[in-house]
């Protein structure tokens, strides 16, 4: 795959053909000297101008016009070799100069002024130029005669003219091959701004990148590779024209390569000779692959550099500014649309796993028990509000065929879809355990070793379990390293702490199960500790006074009103500020 040679430049590439025949016409009426315009090759661009009879009479004639027309190309090329003004004599013993149009030291095109004599030609040189080409001695000296010589104040003057004008007409060239050069970069830049607009997969987008400035810069090939940060590995992820065996040819890792390595600081990296360049990491590869010079800068976007773009060409070349602006402004382009292609899969990413976590919210509050047991010596109500879509308390009743009636509350450390699993592996083996063990003490060891066996040593829960009697004469409980069960008899607050260690720390661990008679009017509360911790705008937190004043405060209110108005005490405590735990809370009057 090599790259086709590009087309040598013309001087009517940007000038038009008519342009530079309004300009020679103006410099013949100034001046009154014959002048053509033509390229390297010595091929006329313009019509002559100026000619005068004795001129006329050798290109009416088709062997002397085969003569004139090698004359003036010998001018055309001797000017553009030598880059300078050269002086010629030509077959009909006339004088011309000819003075190149040079565009960075390559010459496109020669004007050729003259056809005049220095001096006045002799009628021996009008005759050995007749018998020559078999043109009528008389007719041709009369023609002669005509002929103006060249003045030298008016040949200095003609000389310096031409090359003046010369000179203009490259300048013309190039700023027009320029401005040229400026609306294939837009025109580039527009077209990749329309693909990144469009609904494109990003790999087609990124390899129409690709495209799309090997050709603006009229180059053999391009690639484009993204920077794996865990690895230091430049990935490609588009190309345009480069063999399958050249991209096969292995990593390329930036502390192996000075040329990416520098690129990626946000650099433009120039490579004169890539088989030849010491800083090549393939340079049998790049010779294979028949690619020379080179063209390197980042994907930078936001000032983060996210990989490099390189462009090829197949023989050896000077990219100009130009050149380099185009490159720059495709990359960075492409930098956009990579990052912007990244933050809508992790958006998309984000809404999932969004839905997803509200379904197992969903699930998670169909394990939070929707009423209260019935019972007619107990008055019990809940309150449940996690502090995001998934929790990490729960409370749940477990009511046996004799008429007992269980309560547990818990808090499982941290919050999310961690906190949120073990909290129904907890309630899935409480309620296992509870139905085949009378002691909660033993639930407690069973719970503990089930949760040490299943999780990580720093995924510990904290749980409260008691049972009612069927009489409600007694209550059995265990404290797991929870907030203690508070009973209120007679307006005294009592905490109940009989119990042991957190659950999921110490599969040895042990546990004290403690017993309390109770009495009508008797009130027990369970909570976790989002009641007692939960802080206000200025940091300060609402603490276990607070709550016990408030709970004997609102005492005298059935279960239900009481845990709304203990949670109402809260809001009301820190107003505006966000509920940083979740809120669980289980009141039990006894009646």
């Amino acid at each position: 795959m090599n790259a086709q040679p590009a087309e040598s430049p013309a001087l009517t590439d940007f000038i038009k053909a008519s342009t530079l025949q309004d300009v020679q016409n103006a410099f013949v009426a100034l001046t009154g000297v014959a002048t053509s315009i033509r390229d390297a090759d010595g091929n006329p661009l313009t019509d002559p101008g100026g000619d005068n009879d004795y001129c006329r009479m050798f290109l009416n004639h088709p062997e002397a016009s085969v003569a004139c027309r090698d004359c003036h190309t010998r001018a055309t090329q001797s000017a553009c070799a030598t880059g300078g003004l050269v002086q010629m004599e030509c077959h009909a013993g006339l004088t011309q100069y000819a003075a190149p149009v040079n565009i960075k030291g390559e010459p496109l095109a020669a004007i050729i002024i003259g056809d005049r004599p220095r001096t006045p030609l002799t009628d021996d040189q009008v005759r050995t130029v007749a018998d020559r080409f078999g043109l009528d001695y008389d007719t041709l000296r009369r023609a002669a005669w005509g002929l103006k010589n060249w003045a030298e104040r008016d040949m200095s003057s003609a000389i310096a003219f031409a090359q003046l004008l010369a000179n203009t007409l490259a300048r013309i060239w190039y700023q027009a091959h320029q401005l040229g050069q400026r609306n294939e970069e837009l025109e580039t830049v527009y077209r990749l701004s329309t693909l990144l607009a469009g609904e494109r997969d990003l790999k087609e987008i990124l390899n129409l990148s690709a495209q799309l400035v090997t050709e603006a810069l009229r180059a053999k090939a391009a690639a484009i590779r993204l920077l794996d940060e865990d690895t230091s590995e430049l990935r490609i992820v588009a190309v345009h024209n480069l063999s399958q065996d050249y991209l096969n040819k292995g990593p390329l890792l930036t502390h192996q390569s000075p040329i990416d390595a520098e690129a990626l600081t946000g650099q433009v990296l120039y490579v004169e000779d890539m088989p030849t360049d010491p800083r090549t990491v393939y340079k049998e590869e790049a010779a294979a692959e028949g690619i020379h010079s080179a063209l390197v800068t980042s994907l930078s976007f936001r000032g983060k550099n996210i990989g490099v773009m390189r462009v090829y060409t197949g023989e050896k070349r000077v990219f100009t500014p130009l050149d380099i602006s185009l490159l720059r402004a495709v990359a960075n382009q492409c930098a956009a649309a990579i990052i912007h292609a990244r933050m809508r899969r992790d958006a998309r990413e984000a809404e999932a796993l969004e839905r997803q976590v509200r379904l197992a919210g969903d699930v998670q509050r169909r394990m939070i028990p929707t009423r209260s047991p019935r019972h007619p010596r107990l008055d019990i109500a809940a309150i449940y509000q996690p502090s995001n879509e998934l929790g990490g308390d729960f409370y749940d009743f477990l009511e046996f065929p004799g008429g007992n009636v269980g309560v547990a509350v818990a808090d499982v450390v941290g919050k999310g879809v961690p906190a949120s699993l073990t909290m129904a592996s907890v309630r899935a083996a409480l309620r296992a355990h509870a139905k085949s063990i009378y002691y909660i003490d033993r639930i407690m060891v069973e719970l503990n070793r089930h949760i040490c066996r299943d999780t990580l040593m720093s995924e510990f829960v904290t749980l409260v379990y008691g049972v009612f009697s069927d009489d409600v004469r007694t209550f059995t409980y265990c404290n797991a390293g929870h907030e203690p069960v508070l009973l209120l008899r007679d307006g005294r607050i009592t905490p109940l702490e009989h119990g042991g260690t957190v659950l999921g720390i110490d599969r040895e661990a042990t546990y004290e199960m403690g017993r309390i008679d109770l009495r009508s009017g008797d009130l027990l509360v369970f909570l976790t500790d989002g009641f007692v911790e939960a802080i206000d705008y200025n940091g300060q937190a609402f603490g276990r006074a607070r709550f016990h004043e408030s709970l004997q405060r609102h005492a005298s209110l059935d279960a239900q009103q009481l845990a709304q108005q203990l949670l109402w005490d809260i809001r009301r405590f820190k107003g505006l500020a966000k509920q940083s735990d979740d809120l669980t809370l289980v009141i039990a009057k006894v009646r």
